[in-house]
């Protein structure tokens, strides 16, 4: 990133801080007689003070400790409550101009996709521990990004059509928000994006075969109605009980935004960060499967039953070990976001749901026998030749950083 780019998305940072702030302030002077004011005012100047702060280019050696924990508390309110300082900036605005209101909320939704960019490279960039980039891309600025239209349209005094709410519950604008904040952040973090082409030196007969996986599974996973080993395969069901929009799109975005993150992001900074070990790839692969996997536990909360929370852990883990093999041999990032957003879209139309069910025990089964043959395609191409296929395209991607 150039100096010149930076001192762009500065400058950005604060014109969207002033203007942001700037309404909030005004909002809470005239809002039921400025009862709020006092309190909530001072609360805000102080906020905007430290997020103020990341922008100020002058030497503060003396207090550096100080500094980079305001790099995490920023990141994580500014991610996470942005989206509600632009709705209070939308409401303000269809309440004093001609603009309508409808109009105001589709700009303020588009506009989403791209406000946390100055954000991340003033106020995230800055962090230099591996582990902490890691955490804060895994919780405030997913969490934030993806689910900012939705925060955005919380205020009550904001009515939006039903097709916005819609978009907006599905994600997928923050999906592709997501896509366009991370890549600038770890563009600033000297990394490259993701490689998009099919990777030379692979075998195309195991490309080929790894599609066939994917596809099969996904397949399987949807409309396989047999409650037994002798009938898992022999009885189907092909009817999608929710075959809408919102399943559809609610499917795609962890495909893009997941892949994103746990694929792209953090694959590539634990591939960096363990550059100098002997088992570089092997320590890369298996923890971002293993954080990909415990990260579901988050659907607990959503009102899922913890058993089923427990297996989907499970099953994400293997599943990232395998989609991270795949991206790693194929050189393609499309590759695991068609196969991840395959096994969601088809799982949510057929079963109508976003969440699982309690598993019976064949269930449990079945995740044992997914997780035997997706660990061990895992090991198979981090071994043999397919490894050294692997080695040779992280050095060639970690090389041009």
């Amino acid at each position: 990133m150039t100096p010149e780019t930076e001192q762009l998305l500065r400058r950005w940072y604060m014109g969207q801080l002033i203007v942001l702030f700037g309404a909030a302030f005004i909002q809470l002077f005239t809002f039921d007689g400025g009862v709020f004011f006092p309190v909530g005012g001072m609360q805000l100047l102080i906020w905007g003070l430290l997020a103020w702060w990341p922008a100020a280019e002058e030497d503060q050696a003396q207090w550096w400790r100080l500094r980079h924990v305001n790099y995490y508390v920023q990141t994580v309110l500014q991610f996470t409550l942005l989206p509600i300082l632009l709705a209070n900036l939308v409401a303000w605005l269809s309440q004093l101009s001609w603009l309508d209101e409808q109009g105001l909320i589709a700009v303020g939704m588009a506009y989403l996709m791209v406000a946390f960019v100055p954000v991340a490279v003033v106020v995230t960039k800055p962090i230099e521990s591996v582990i902490g980039r890691i955490a804060v891309l895994i919780t405030a600025i997913f969490s934030g990004v993806v689910s900012a239209q939705q925060t955005f349209l919380i205020l009550p005094n904001l009515q939006a059509p039903s097709v916005f709410e819609m978009v907006s519950d599905t994600g997928i604008l923050g999906a592709l928000g997501f896509v366009i904040a991370v890549g600038v952040l770890l563009r600033g973090w000297g990394l490259t994006g993701p490689s998009w082409r099919f990777n030379r030196q692979a075998q195309t007969s195991l490309v080929v075969g790894l599609i066939v996986v994917g596809t099969a599974f996904s397949l399987w996973n949807a409309f396989s109605a047999g409650g037994s080993w002798t009938t898992t395969f022999t009885h189907w069901d092909f009817q999608l009980r929710s075959a809408t929009w919102k399943m559809f799109l609610s499917g795609l975005e962890p495909g893009i935004a997941e892949e994103w993150l746990y694929r792209f992001a953090v694959l590539t900074l634990l591939l960096q960060a363990f550059r100098h070990r002997r088992y570089q790839i092997d320590w890369a692969v298996w923890l971002s499967g293993g954080l990909f996997g415990m990260w579901h536990i988050t659907n607990v909360f959503a009102g899922q039953p913890l058993s089923a929370t427990v297996e989907q852990i499970i099953f994400a883990a293997t599943l990232g070990w395998f989609l991270a093999s795949m991206y790693l041999y194929s050189g393609s990032i499309l590759l695991p976001m068609v196969i991840h957003a395959a096994i969601d879209i088809l799982s949510m139309m057929a079963s109508g749901s976003q969440t699982m069910v309690k598993p019976d025990v064949f269930e449990w089964q079945t995740i044992g026998a997914t997780v035997i043959i997706f660990v061990g395609i895992t090991i198979y191409f981090l071994t043999g030749s397919r490894r050294q296929v692997i080695q040779a395209h992280v050095n060639q991607r970690l090389s041009a950083q």
